[in-house]
């Protein structure tokens, strides 16, 4: 009971419990088995600072109450919804791993589910491997896929972004409220991500991004999703961590080769020696994941394809199209990535086609409106 001396409903129950930093729809199903209730004033000092012991107390504090409370207010002001485990909106994938969060904050709007896929790796990339996570991304959305990281510096940041330039749908799971700008440099790229999908935090509004935090909404980024792809990873890295959650919430695990001889890239490799499937390019995540569907077409895509006929010249498509090489050759390897170019000697690149006149996953209208 709260200070009002009514029951308190079931959101502003989930609510009071997800104060509880730690709190998840697991220890709930405990406490609910155990059949303990109103009963921590009567536990020793030691028992009462347990889990189930301060979730009874939360849900008779008068505090509690008004925090939940508060809460409910700067989300309805500040167009934050709150996702309760089982209520409509709230990522049904996420219900089946073991440990849900109670609780999911969500900005932005809502987001096709599925399929879905996580693409994470280091904070402190090489070039080449965020160039790659940046393509492989933006082929995945291109495909309809939803791609999901933590917003965090290196591969995170660049899965958003290819998502975001190929027009795709991008969430970010965080480890702080989701109207905290962290790292603070990505403003931008959270006011596009914004506009494009999603922002999810188990966290209150406000929350500050702590550093046990961010392992714990790990399991959130793989638990929305079909599958992980790490695209580079030391041997010690979040990205690791983002793996295992996704084994024990039995989701597919790929990763991107790397050099043996570089660091940045010996934990990608441990996990393809323990089984992970290799990841490089979309098609081997479409062949693992279950298929890619149609694929869509961007529009710089559309007019690479409009000009190529057998064995083309990247300086000659440059040339055809009126655009600077440079672009060029960046939207051909993005399409290399998709499995829609295949690239020959030098800059020569060759359309892949199923069939005479279709592109790989591409159907007869999406190549060619109104034919």
């Amino acid at each position: 009971m709260d200070d009002t001396g009514n029951a308190p409903s079931l959101l502003d129950t989930f609510l009071r419990l997800s104060l509880i930093e730690g709190f998840t729809v697991a220890h709930l199903r405990r406490l609910r088995s155990s059949g303990a209730a109103g009963r921590p004033a009567g536990m020793p000092p030691q028992a009462r600072r347990s889990l189930p012991a301060r979730a009874e107390a939360a849900l008779s504090s008068p505090e509690a109450a008004r925090k939940a409370e508060a809460i409910r207010d700067r989300c309805a002001r500040d167009r934050i919804a709150i996702l309760a485990f089982g209520s409509p909106g709230y990522p049904a994938a996420l219900r089946e791993i073991p440990d849900p969060p109670l609780i999911l904050y969500r900005a932005g709007s809502e987001f096709p589910e599925d399929p879905a896929v996580a693409v994470v790796g280091s904070r402190a990339p090489t070039g080449p491997g965020k160039e790659f996570a940046r393509r492989l991304s933006g082929s995945l959305a291109a495909a309809g896929w939803t791609v999901v990281s933590g917003m965090a510096r290196g591969i995170d940041a660049a899965a958003h972004a290819g998502a975001l330039r190929a027009g795709g749908v991008t969430v970010a799971v965080l480890g702080c409220g989701v109207d905290v700008v962290y790292p603070p440099e990505h403003g931008r790229l959270r006011a596009e991500i914004l506009e494009n999908g999603a922002i999810l935090s188990e966290y209150p509004p406000g929350s500050l991004p702590l550093p046990n935090r961010f392992p714990a909404r790990n399991r959130i980024v793989s638990g929305i999703g079909r599958g992980v792809v790490v695209a580079e990873a030391a041997e010690r890295s979040g990205a690791l961590i983002t793996a295992r959650f996704a084994l024990e919430q039995g989701r597919e695990v790929l990763a991107v080769p790397g050099s043996p001889w570089f660091a940045h890239t010996a934990g990608s490799n441990r996990l393809l020696r323990e089984g992970a499937a290799p990841a490089c390019s979309a098609t081997d995540v479409f062949d693992l994941l279950g298929g890619r569907g149609p694929h869509v077409l961007t529009p710089p895509m559309r007019k690479v394809l409009s000009v190529m006929a057998g064995e083309c010249d990247a300086a000659r498509i440059s040339a055809a199209l009126g655009l600077p090489l440079p672009e060029v050759l960046s939207c051909l390897a993005e399409m290399e990535v998709a499995n829609l170019v295949e690239k020959r000697a030098g800059d020569y690149y060759k359309r892949k086609s199923e069939r005479p006149g279709t592109t790989p996953g591409v159907s007869p209208e999406e190549e060619w409106p109104g034919r």
